[in-house]
């Protein structure tokens, strides 16, 4: 199986990877302190998966430099108390202040990736041809956690563009297993004997499928 990296990071990942695990860290401790921090992470993901993404007006005001603090902590409380963690909220209103509201996705993706540090776990981005079937979702997330030796959370995307297998990214490493990501390695690879080996990594993971 080849080990491709498919992104070469700018500085600019580098400042917001940077600062979402600085803020992320924060976040963390007052959950723990306040002893939900599970509960804090999840409404963070709902917060970008849901809100966010979903309502491009609600991110576009939160993040807008003209409007003042004081109205962004008024429409954080106005929209999410009562529905979200008082840490969580509270760690908004910060955000808020020091103009960092526009680096939630980055906080969120350094937070969850924390809580899974924290609970031995690793979060793993699974991209295949077709959706795949339960059973093989379950023998797939079994067969990674053999691998990686890490309970494992398996986020599944489906790309019919590939041509087939599966591509497999933990953080910012990606294993390809795709058609098109063994023709790639092969043509990199020098010697049958790597050939070899790599060919018959990458039947292993996709005959799980």
């Amino acid at each position: 199986m080849s080990e491709q990296t498919k992104k070469i990071p700018t500085v600019f990942d580098s400042q917001e990877q940077h600062v979402g695990e600085v803020y992320a860290r924060a976040l963390l401790g007052a959950a723990q302190a306040s002893k939900n921090l599970d509960e804090v992470v999840e409404q963070l993901e709902s917060l970008v998966a849901d809100v966010l993404n979903k309502n491009p007006k609600v991110e576009y005001a939160l993040t807008n430099p003209k409007m003042s603090v004081e109205d962004k902590s008024a429409m954080i409380d106005r929209v999410f108390e009562g529905k979200m963690s008082p840490t969580l909220v509270t760690f908004l209103k910060i955000l808020a202040r020091r103009q960092r509201l526009g680096s939630l996705r980055a906080i969120q993706q350094a937070a969850s990736d924390l809580r899974d540090e924290i609970a031995g776990r690793i979060q793993v981005q699974v991209t295949v041809a077709e959706e795949l079937e339960p059973a093989a979702k379950a023998s797939l997330t079994e067969k990674l956690t053999s691998i990686f030796k890490k309970d494992v959370r398996l986020n599944t995307k489906v790309d019919p563009s590939i041509l087939g297998g599966l591509i497999v990214r933990v953080g910012d490493t990606v294993l390809d297993g795709s058609i098109d990501g063994q023709l790639a390695a092969l043509r990199k690879t020098v010697g049958q004997r790597a050939d070899n080996a790599l060919r018959s990594s990458v039947d292993s993971l996709v005959q799980t499928t």
